[in-house]
């Protein structure tokens, strides 16, 4: 099928124009979206040929969309064909299932950033303007503790997101760091194996609770791509929808919340306490609709633990040292620092 044909499943009319826009992630990773002028509407359609994108994440995810709906916040409806399913379809080569979505009422954050708001970046005291909001629609989804599905979000931990990986991304992350550690002169082999039977050992403590914290279901990207805000910047809602699923809260917070608090580079996050202060301050916006269990405050140390020392990022810090046996030192005891540092993390909860 080419892009016209695609079109023909979902409306009757003839488009006036297309507009393709590919987003894959690689060759197993297929994405591409078609925007569709229709004369008196437009609309999107989307096409994926992945590891996680079937008929029964499309339910989920049209599913999460009118949950959110419910909530008071705006989300694009799911469209299905003139026949009422999500296809399969010959297209570009590949086997993809397709959607359509509404196009959306408001733009995204990204998009008013650059077109309206350049000179602010919509940032106010240092963070996004619209970042309470988004915390607290999460908050109020979390405190809805929504349980029709078992489908995990692709921050999920002790399980996997895509059927076709080995592990959770936050283990992932964390052997990427050792097996670049492993290649270190033989002076680093004691304190990167100190390292990682800490990683070990925390993540053997979580998993003891993890699976009992609480959990709901969430759209699980509210980046600024995905933020919709009207046109004088005010939140709205969210759209995209294909990592979203059940998530403990906790840990969809410390996972999500350095990216979406402002966005001034990976590099920034680096900084003294820049990634710390973030899920602080997300925490400590969210339990104004949500209250933290005693479980929850007590697994939150071992979730920072877990994912903040050895995240992806880390492996890529590593390997920029070099053979500089200084900032080797450094970027081990940093990462030590952030293992055994003792963080108040009930205070904020």
């Amino acid at each position: 099928m080419d892009a016209r044909e695609v079109v023909g499943l979902f409306a009757k009319e003839a488009p006036v124009d297309i507009i393709e826009k590919n987003t894959s992630h690689g060759d197993e990773d297929f994405r591409e979206t078609l925007i569709v002028d229709l004369g008196g509407k437009r609309m999107v359609i989307k096409l994926s040929s992945n590891g996680f994108t079937d008929e029964k994440h499309l339910l989920l995810w049209e599913r999460i969309a009118k949950e959110y709906r419910n909530l008071g916040y705006y989300c694009p409806q799911f469209i299905r064909t003139m026949d009422g399913s999500f296809p399969q379809v010959q297209y570009k080569g590949r086997e993809c299932i397709a959607w359509g979505e509404e196009f959306s009422l408001y733009r995204s954050a990204d998009e008013l950033i650059k077109e309206k708001f350049a000179d602010t970046h919509l940032v106010k005291d240092g963070w996004y303007s619209f970042l309470e909001d988004a915390m607290i629609m999460d908050a109020k989804v979390a405190a809805r503790h929504f349980d029709y599905t078992d489908m995990p979000s692709a921050y999920c931990m002790f399980e996997v997101f895509d059927p076709n990986d080995k592990t959770d991304e936050t283990t992932e992350d964390a052997e990427k760091w050792l097996a670049v550690a492993r290649k270190l002169p033989t002076e680093f082999a004691g304190q990167v194996q100190r390292i990682w039977n800490r990683w070990l050992d925390a993540r053997h403590e979580l998993e003891k609770i993890y699976h009992k914290l609480p959990t709901s279901v969430f759209q699980a990207d509210i980046n600024d791509t995905n933020v919709l805000l009207d046109d004088e910047g005010n939140f709205k809602g969210v759209y995209d929808f294909n990592i979203g699923g059940r998530e403990v809260y906790i840990n969809y917070i410390i996972r999500q919340a350095p990216y979406v608090s402002t966005w001034d580079g990976y590099e920034a996050l680096e900084g003294e306490d820049v990634f710390l202060n973030r899920v602080l301050h997300a925490l400590e916006i969210s339990r104004k609709a949500y209250s933290f269990s005693e479980l929850e405050k007590e697994a939150a140390p071992l979730l920072y633990k877990c994912i903040r020392p050895l995240w992806w990022a880390a492996s890529c810090g590593l390997e920029e040292t070099g053979d500089d046996t200084e900032k080797i030192r450094r970027h081990l005891d940093c990462v030590e620092y952030e293992q055994t540092r003792e963080i108040d993390f009930a205070s904020h909860m």
